[in-house]
């Protein structure tokens, strides 16, 4: 996850008052947790075959 402040100082201010980059924020931490949730299931499906074979 980015640190508070990475985007420079009033970045907040300017995230909201801009909602077409607020919006891009939202659709990229989505993104980024589908990713994450397909790894993770991924794992998991894996872990459930290694234990069918034991």
């Amino acid at each position: 996850m980015a640190t508070p402040g990475a985007n420079g100082p009033g970045s907040a201010a300017a995230s909201a008052s801009n909602p077409r980059k607020f919006s891009e924020k939202i659709a990229l931490q989505k993104q980024r947790q589908a990713e994450e949730t397909a790894a993770f299931e991924e794992v998991m499906m894996d872990i459930g075959s290694t234990r069918d074979k034991l």
